[in-house]
Formats: structure tokens, C-alpha cells, sequence
């Protein structure tokens, strides 16, 4: 079950300040670009923008992602 966007590791996630390496590379990309976004633009609206972005992509494809995202969070 992928959390709710208002858990604070979503955050972390999307400021690259959780490292991680998904066994799926498009997982990685995801992250990378939202941490770019962020990085340009450090707003609040941005960092619920990010947020919302990688929620929908890791609910998207929560059958491939589950078991690393279970240990992240």
C-alpha cells in the first residue's frame, strides 16, 4: 500500500535527501527530475507539486515498486 502523500518521507524523497536506487530505473529518473524541479524551485507549491507528481507515478506502478518502497517507508 503506497502511503499518503502527506507522509514525511515523500518529502525526503522528492529533496533527495533519502537515497535511494530503485531496481526499476524509471523509478530513479522520476525521483531525479522531481529533485531538479525542487532544486529550481524550493516553494511550498513546488514541493506539493513534486509530491503529488511521485505519488501518482509510485501508485502508477506500485506492483514493481511495493517492496523497496515497504522498506522506505
Amino acid at each position: 500500500m503506497i502511503p499518503p502523500k502527506n507522509h514525511p518521507k515523500w518529502a525526503s524523497l522528492v529533496k533527495g535527501e533519502i537515497k535511494t536506487q530503485f531496481s526499476v530505473f524509471a523509478g530513479n529518473m522520476m525521483l531525479s527530475q522531481c529533485h531538479r524541479k525542487y532544486s529550481r524551485d524550493s516553494s511550498p507549491e513546488s514541493l506539493r507539486a513534486c509530491i503529488e507528481e511521485a505519488h501518482v507515478f509510485f501508485t502508477k506502478y506500485e506492483s514493481i515498486y511495493q517492496n523497496e518502497l515497504r522498506a522506505i517507508f
